[in-house]
């Protein structure tokens, strides 16, 4: 498996895993990588850290939620998070530039 196949394949398990908000071990599990390993080469090709691309996956997955008209609390539980609090920490996050 070449390095682009390792990344899609993280890149789909946090599309379809992101309300269980997996964690960078989990992830590298999958990959057959260290963490630091995993962290360095998802960075270099999706220009953004893991876990920045779980948090714009679970901002987007809120987001959509409250613009269907759920409470704040179903939205959050829905998009993994703990709570309200945690939604509106999300929401207000800017997510970064992606890195050419």
């Amino acid at each position: 498996m070449n390095d682009y196949e390792r990344i899609a394949g993280v890149i789909r398990y946090l599309d379809e895993h992101q309300a269980e908000q997996p964690s960078l071990d989990v992830l590298a599990r999958r990959a057959g990588l260290s963490r630091f390993h995993l962290h360095r080469l998802f960075a270099s090709w999706a220009g953004v850290t893991p876990k920045d691309f779980l948090q714009c996956l679970t901002l987007e997955r809120a987001r959509r939620a409250l613009g269907e008209g759920q409470s704040i609390l179903d939205a959050s539980l829905d998009a993994g998070l703990s709570g309200p609090g945690r939604t509106i920490s999300v929401c207000n996050w800017n997510p970064p530039a992606p890195v050419n």
